[in-house]
C-alpha cells in the first residue's frame, strides 16, 4: 500500500473538515502593506547615501543586508510558531503593526547607524507577516498556486502604486514624509486584518509526525528548491539594491526612473499573477521556475550591456519575479501539510531574505573592489540564475516521480481518496 500523505506531505480535507477562507480581506491587507513597503524599499540606498551621508558601497550593502539577515531567521521562526500555536491571524497583525512602527521611526533618523539599528529590530518582528499570510491562504485547498498567484497580484498592485507614488513624491516631499505615509498604510493593513479576517484553526492529521523545520526539509525537493531560490535571490539583490544609483549616478537618468521601473514591474505582475498561479497548478511549479530562472539569465546579461538609463528601466520592469516567487512558494505549499505550512512558507521566505542579505554584500564587494561601478555586477546575477536554472531542472524529475507515486496510489487504493500533487 502506498501512503500518499506520507510521500507528498498533502493533507486530505473532506468537505466537512476543509476550512472556509475568505481570501479577499487578506489580499487587501497585504496590498496596503506592500504599498507602504514599496514606498520605502526602492530608495533605501539612495536615501542613505544622499540624506544620511553614507558614501561607501560596502556600508550601504551592510545597511541593506542586516535586516535581511534577521528576517532570514525570523521568518522561519515565526512561521514555525504559527504552526505550533495553530493560528495565523495574530502573526499577521503583529507584522503589520511593527512595519508601521518601523516606518514611522525611520522618519526621525539622523544617521546611517540609527537607521541600521531600527531596521534590525523591526525586521525581527515584521518578518512574521508573510509566512502567516501565505499559510492562511493555502490551507485546505488544492488550488495553492492559484491562491498564491492572486496573493502576489494583491501585493504587486500595492507595490505598483507605492513605487510609482514614491517615485513621484520623492523630490516633492522627501523621504522622511514618505516614511510617515508608509506607516499609515501599514496601520490600515492591520485594521483590515483585525476587523475582517476570520481565524481558521490549524488541524493536524492523526498520523502526522511532529511539525518542524526538519520535518519539512525531508519533503521531496525542498532542499533543492531552497538552494535554487537562495542563489537566484543573491544574484538579483546584488544589483537591485543599487538600482537608483545605477540609473541616476552611473547612467545619468532621473531618480524617478527607479520608481517607474519598480512600479511597472509590479503593475505587470498584477496582470499576469493570477494566470501564473493557475499555470503552476496545471503544469507544475518546477516548469514555472525553469522558465523564470532562464529568463533572469537573459535579463541580467542585457542589463549588464545596456548603456541607456531608459533601457535599464525597461529591462528592470520585466515581470519575471511573479514566475519565480509563485513557483517557489507553490512548490513548497504542495509538498507540505496544512499544519506545517507556516514552517514551509517561512523556510522559503527565509532563504529569499538570505539572498537579500548576502546579495548586496556580494554586489557591494564586486562594485567597490572589482568593477568600481555597480552596473557590471549584473554579470554575477546572470551566473547565479544560471545555477538556479540548473537546480530547477532537477525539480522536474522530482515532479515526475511524485506524479507516478500518485497514480500508483490511486490505482491501488482508489477508495481512500488519494490526494493528487500539483507541483
Amino acid at each position: 500500500m502506498v501512503n500518499t500523505e506520507a510521500n507528498t506531505g498533502q493533507d486530505r480535507c473532506t468537505p466537512t473538515t476543509r476550512p472556509h477562507i475568505n481570501a479577499l480581506p487578506v489580499y487587501a491587507a497585504y496590498g496596503f502593506q506592500s504599498m507602504g513597503q514599496a514606498m520605502s524599499w526602492q530608495f533605501v540606498t539612495y536615501f542613505v547615501s544622499h540624506e544620511l551621508q553614507v558614501d561607501s558601497f560596502l556600508m550601504m550593502a551592510v545597511i541593506w543586508s542586516g535586516p535581511a539577515f534577521v528576517m532570514m531567521a525570523a521568518a522561519s521562526f515565526w512561521g514555525s510558531m504559527s504552526d505550533k500555536i495553530g493560528a495565523r491571524k495574530p502573526f499577521m497583525i503583529m507584522g503589520f503593526v511593527v512595519y508601521a512602527e518601523t516606518f514611522l521611526l525611520y522618519s526621525f533618523v539622523a544617521s546611517g547607524i540609527q537607521y541600521f539599528v531600527l531596521a534590525l529590530v523591526g525586521a525581527a518582528f515584521y518578518a512574521a507577516a508573510l509566512p502567516a499570510g501565505q499559510a492562511y491562504l493555502t490551507s485546505g485547498t488544492e488550488k495553492k498556486g492559484e491562491r498564491l498567484g492572486w496573493f502576489l497580484v494583491a501585493q504587486s498592485a500595492g507595490w505598483s502604486v507605492g513605487a510609482f507614488g514614491s517615485g513621484v513624491l520623492y523630490d516633492m516631499i522627501g523621504m522622511f514624509m514618505i516614511y510617515r505615509l508608509a506607516s499609515i498604510l501599514c496601520i490600515v493593513a492591520a485594521a483590515i486584518t483585525i476587523v475582517l479576517v476570520k481565524e481558521v484553526a490549524v488541524v493536524r492529521t492523526p498520523t502526522q509526525e511532529k511539525t518542524g523545520a526538519r520535518t519539512v526539509l525531508r519533503r521531496p525537493g525542498i532542499k533543492t528548491l531552497l538552494l535554487a531560490v537562495t542563489v537566484s535571490a543573491i544574484g538579483n539583490n546584488a544589483v537591485s539594491y543599487v538600482l537608483a544609483i545605477i540609473v541616476a549616478d552611473e547612467l545619468g537618468g532621473l531618480t524617478a526612473y527607479a520608481g517607474y521601473a519598480n512600479g511597472a514591474a509590479t503593475l505587470l505582475a498584477v496582470l499576469i499573477g493570477g494566470y501564473v498561479g493557475k499555470l503552476a497548478d496545471r503544469k507544475g511549479a518546477p516548469m514555472i521556475l525553469v522558465v523564470a530562472y532562464l529568463t533572469y539569465v537573459g535579463y541580467a546579461t542585457a542589463f549588464a550591456l545596456a548603456t541607456d538609463p531608459i533601457v535599464v528601466t525597461v529591462l528592470y520592469a520585466l515581470p519575471i519575479y511573479p514566475l519565480a516567487s509563485t513557483g517557489a512558494y507553490a512548490f513548497a505549499a504542495s509538498v507540505s501539510h496544512d499544519s506545517e505550512r507556516g514552517t514551509a512558507m517561512g523556510l522559503v521566505s527565509g532563504v529569499v531574505n538570505a539572498g537579500a542579505a548576502v546579495g548586496p554584500i556580494m554586489g557591494g564587494l564586486l562594485a567597490e573592489m572589482v568593477f568600481s561601478r555597480a552596473q557590471p555586477v549584473s554579470w554575477f546575477n546572470a551566473i547565479c540564475n544560471l545555477l538556479a536554472f540548473t537546480l530547477a531542472l532537477s525539480l522536474l524529475s522530482i515532479l515526475k516521480r511524485l506524479q507516478r507515486a500518485n497514480r500508483t496510489a490511486s490505482a491501488v487504493e482508489p477508495a481512500a481518496g488519494a490526494t493528487n500533487v500539483n507541483l
